[in-house]
């Protein structure tokens, strides 16, 4: 028996709010719902969440008292209510009356008048709701990440909050081994389906459709990737035949765009299901990878020192820069957690350079907008480490920082993305 869509939604964000990843728990609810309302599942998640601290803002003024823990999952169920309301389709009546009869399905029947009275009076008091919010909950932005954000980026504030709170662009890399981009173009548009160009090989769909409906998608013609993290294989331009690492190359879209270009690919990754999607995509794409299962600090005591003429090293990171495609950011992640990230990068770092050819190169890249876990690192590590010096990246793709570029994400471009290039000089 199938669980009503909106009461998992509420549920589902309840859970995130109590410190759940998102990723982790995502495919088993939606598994409980109905095929035919998985898209709505996904639309009431993952939009509620982008707007969370704004919806939070506006809950607070809605109840006279807060809830107690044990009832947060109402919490959840407003914010969802008000985003339907908002954002969706569905009739004004039918987004109300289906969050009042959440209340029994989540077992707080008590609830129904609280949830039909705060409704009501946000759909009667919206703007005034809205114009009492602080400037990081209209921003739709932790407090503590909009403090950061207000000093490292001031100019271009309203452009990270508004990508924030948007839905991400969908964005295909053309394989152009196999078609031109603007052969692909007139492919999709045959199919009906209307592509801007993004970049050197990519198209960005005006509306999302499902893999299964692009042309020869499953034949290795194209893959999903943002335009952005496009930009990592050709910075890193291998020729033909050269050996390149992904250190922490799952679910794969790097590693397979590298070999793509010629490069021979190591792809390594901590998780064993994770790495499985790496393969996946290579026998998708008729690429030959070759697949390494460990955690990148210990990656030198599993490969040969000195062993690639390249390494791509894309560390795990609080994905700032991508919080319209990772929305429980907003949610889950505090500022104590950066300095944990920036200890793992470090780490990361220092452990995969000595598998660096001399006269190679090694492309140091986070889905960040933080200084902490971009420039600040990689200007540690040259302090620390004397076989390395910064490297001017071979074209322009962001905002020039003391290393490397940062990308600023945009409501119709690519995500948030660090880049910074390290060379190790020939003895």
């Amino acid at each position: 028996m199938t669980v009503p869509v909106r009461a998992v939604a509420a549920s589902l964000l309840d859970d995130v709010a109590q410190g759940s990843s998102l990723n982790k728990i995502y495919g088993r609810a939606e598994r409980s719902v109905a095929d035919s309302e998985q898209p709505l599942l996904r639309e009431l998640v993952y939009g509620s969440l982008r707007l969370w601290p704004l919806y939070k803002g506006v809950t607070r003024q809605l109840l006279e008292r807060p809830l107690k823990t044990k009832d947060a999952v109402l919490e959840a169920l407003l914010i969802m209510a008000m985003y339907e309301l908002d954002e969706c389709a569905t009739p004004d009546y039918a987004s109300v009356s289906g969050a009042v009869d959440c209340c029994e399905q989540l077992g707080r029947p008590w609830a129904n008048r609280l949830i039909n009275g705060c409704l009501r009076r946000y759909q009667r008091d919206k703007a005034a709701l809205l114009e009492s919010l602080g400037d990081s909950e209209r921003a739709a932005l932790p407090g503590w990440l909009h403090k950061l954000l207000s000093k490292s980026y001031p100019d271009q504030l309203d452009q990270l909050a508004d990508a924030g709170r948007r839905r991400p662009p969908f964005t295909l890399r053309i394989n152009t081994e196999r078609i031109s981009v603007q052969d692909y173009r007139a492919l999709l548009t045959e199919a009906g389906i209307d592509a801007r160009v993004a970049g050197t090989s990519g198209l960005t769909l005006v509306q999302p459709v499902p893999v299964s409906q692009l042309p020869h998608f499953h034949d290795g013609f194209v893959s999903v990737q943002d335009a952005s993290a496009q930009l990592a294989g050709l910075l890193l331009s291998p020729k033909p035949g050269m050996t390149v690492l992904d250190a922490c190359a799952a679910p794969g879209g790097k590693a397979c765009h590298l070999a793509e270009l010629g490069a021979t690919v190591t792809a390594a990754d901590i998780s064993e299901d994770r790495l499985v999607k790496v393969d996946e995509n290579a026998n998708r794409l008729n690429l030959s990878i070759t697949s390494v299962l460990s955690d990148g600090r210990s990656l030198h005591e599993v490969l040969a020192p000195a062993s690639f003429d390249a390494i791509l090293l894309d560390v795990p990171c609080s994905a700032t820069g991508v919080m319209r495609r990772n929305p429980d950011v907003k949610v889950i992640r505090r500022k104590s957690d950066i300095d944990q990230f920036a200890a793992l990068q470090s780490e990361l770092l220092h452990s995969v350079w000595t598998l660096l050819k001399p006269g190679g190169h090694l492309l140091y890249a986070t889905c960040s907008v933080l200084s902490q876990e971009n420039d600040a690192i990689v200007g540690r590590f040259l302090d620390a480490e004397k076989t390395a010096y910064s490297m001017i990246l071979p074209q322009s793709v962001g905002e020039t920082t003391t290393y490397g570029q940062q990308v600023i994400p945009s409501a119709l471009g690519g995500d948030g993305l660090y880049y910074a290039l390290l060379g190790k000089p020939t003895p």
